[in-house]
């Protein structure tokens, strides 16, 4: 049997180059996740999160300072007894989120709503005074 270490760095080129495709698929498809954009303007911070199939009944969302935490869940999905699955891909259970924003928001006067299956939240951001002091040097 003849050795070839041509073929061998080959095989260990293809292994690579599989690793790095699978490195830069959408995460969601491995972690139970959804992608969620962050943007900003002037005045507030606006995260958006794709959840299609979920109802605005299914999802809950939790607002701090400075973090989002979205849960969205889906209950049990209702089979009939002479029906028969060919597929089986639609997940039952829970899908989590959390994002830390960028800068502070006032959460209490964040907003969401859902929309074809889109969620957006509002949050305004954190008026800061900006303060000073005269330092006197020594």
């Amino acid at each position: 049997m003849f050795w070839d270490p041509w073929e061998e760095w080959e095989r260990m080129r293809r292994r690579w180059e599989y690793l790095m495709r699978r490195f830069w698929e959408p995460l969601e498809l491995e972690t139970g996740t959804f992608p969620v954009d962050i943007s900003e303007t002037e005045e507030e911070l606006v995260v958006r999160a794709n959840l299609p199939g979920f109802d605005k009944t299914e999802v809950n969302v939790s607002v701090t300072e400075n973090s989002v935490d979205i849960a969205a869940q889906h209950k049990e999905k209702k089979v009939r007894k002479d029906e028969r699955f060919y597929m089986a891909e639609r997940k039952v259970g829970t899908l989590r989120r959390f994002v830390t924003l960028p800068v502070p928001v006032d959460y209490r006067k964040a907003r969401a709503e859902m929309k074809n299956g889109v969620l957006t939240i509002r949050l305004p951001k954190k008026v800061r005074k900006k303060e000073s002091k005269k330092l006197k040097i020594e």
